[in-house]
């Protein structure tokens, strides 16, 4: 997932990953006559998220294919920016993480390459859901230039047993209902702060957030041509609500220093809060991990995203390949493995899913009984499965400025939520800042 998400390694976890990839090994046979072969190594650079399970399949990788991967991890803070620098620098990574708001960037400056020429392409794209192929294709629309790594979208999640001890026997239908509950809440000292919206200061939290209360609502932010629309009716009433949420003392103010979504979600672990939205791909921890939350057994649920439509933000974050990689077949075999079905069994995409709730968007995935029977576990698989068809994608993030306007945008939604600045100067300063980096 596209954050800092260390959640540590436990040895219980990496022998089961040992495991795990030590069965699907078994199950495709005999390792490689090519294990004779001296490979040539090739660097894959991750962000920080479950490395131990990481390294547990590319051990596997490296046994099953004859290759020999160096993995190695990058804080989720500076991920980009590092290998931008070592890229310029000279040095070669051969397959990279890369958010979806970054790939058309790296792409126009040179950084990663095409993948349609490449063996076994045209299989790849014909399993994928065309929604995310197009996500993962030039601004242009010629050239794949990714594959992906997980798909998300922002969910609705609720702590069930604090509604109930409010004496509410269902979540809120409607924004003006959710508020109406957690200020009950928090008069009745069952909770400080019941609304953990995720505005924390990285590219996956404040405006992700925001532009799912915009779809939510019916309003699009960006235009078909990919041109800021911010100065609408729609836009302000999420503002407001936002300010009126802040102002009732509803929100903690930590949410505005929260290192990552990961360190959001893991505020939810408490069980102090009633309401709590973000990526999808958080739910599965927060309901299932009895170490850690207090929400596990299902205590935390979701709900159908209130507003007009109730659509979120979705979007794909994915593999890329380097454009300069003096080892093309075995980088490209890599991402297969890793971004779509090399091993015939979706075995990397499986280990997120069970391990992790992660998705990802391919069909036949999710036909999978092993992926079904554990998705029951923790979630009702209806509710998420009509919320991911609400998912709504934006093209403004393969436009180069996209990334400068993602980060500065934030702080101008901070103070807005802090009424340092009224609703007309905040659309006014996202409308200045667009034109001043589009233009």
């Amino acid at each position: 997932m596209s954050d800092d998400r260390t959640h540590g390694s436990t040895r219980r976890e990496f022998i089961r990953n040992a495991g795990l990839a030590s069965l699907a090994l078994a199950a495709g046979g005999l390792p490689s006559p090519r294990l004779a072969r001296a490979a040539a190594q090739i660097a894959l650079v991750g962000w920080t998220f479950r490395p131990d399970m990481v390294q547990a399949y590319i051990d596997m990788f490296n046994q099953k294919y004859g290759e020999s991967v160096d993995y190695s991890t990058l804080p989720w803070p500076t991920f980009h920016p590092t290998l931008e620098q070592r890229f310029f620098a000279g040095e070669i990574v051969d397959v990279m993480y890369c958010t979806h708001n970054n790939r058309q960037r790296w792409f126009e400056r040179g950084m990663i390459r095409n993948l349609e020429d490449l063996e076994g392409f045209e299989e790849v794209k014909a399993a994928m859901l065309p929604a995310a192929l197009s996500s993962l294709t030039s601004k242009d629309g010629e050239h794949v230039i990714a594959l992906p790594y997980y798909s998300a979208y922002f969910i609705m999640m609720y702590n069930d047993p604090l509604l109930k001890q409010a004496g509410f026997d269902a979540p809120g239908a409607s924004w003006d209902e959710i508020i109406e509950q957690c200020v009950k809440l928090k008069k009745d000292g069952l909770s400080d702060y019941p609304m953990l919206p995720n505005w924390n200061p990285t590219q996956t939290g404040t405006n992700p957030q925001f532009l799912s209360d915009c779809f939510a609502e019916g309003v699009d932010l960006f235009s078909d041509d990919n041109k800021l629309q911010a100065d609408q009716d729609g836009v302000a009433h999420v503002m407001e609500r936002w300010q009126k949420m802040y102002e009732l003392d509803l929100v903690t103010p930590e949410i505005f220093t929260q290192a990552s979504s990961t360190d959001t979600h893991r505020l939810m672990f408490s069980g102090k809060y009633a309401y709590h939205s973000n990526h999808c791909n958080y739910l599965q921890d927060t309901a299932t991990d009895a170490a850690q939350s207090q929400l596990a057994g299902k205590k935390a649920r979701i709900v159908a995203y209130p507003g007009k439509t109730g659509e979120t933000y979705a979007w794909t974050d994915s593999y890329v390949l380097n454009a300069k990689t003096e080892a093309l077949d075995s980088a490209w075999k890599l991402m297969r493995f890793l971004g779509a079905n090399l091993n015939g069994d979706w075995h990397v995409q499986k280990e997120w899913a069970i391990s992790s709730g992660v998705q990802n968007p391919y069909p036949a995935f999710y036909e999978d009984p092993q992926v079904i029977a554990s998705t029951d576990t923790w979630v009702d698989p209806e509710i998420l499965k009509a919320q991911a068809a609400k998912g709504r994608v934006i093209n403004a993030f393969k436009e180069t400025w996209y990334p400068e306007y993602d980060t500065k945008v934030v702080p101008i939604m901070h103070d807005m939520i802090r009424r340092k600045t009224t609703v007309p100067e905040t659309i006014k300063a996202m409308t200045e800042l667009y034109t001043s980096l589009a233009s």
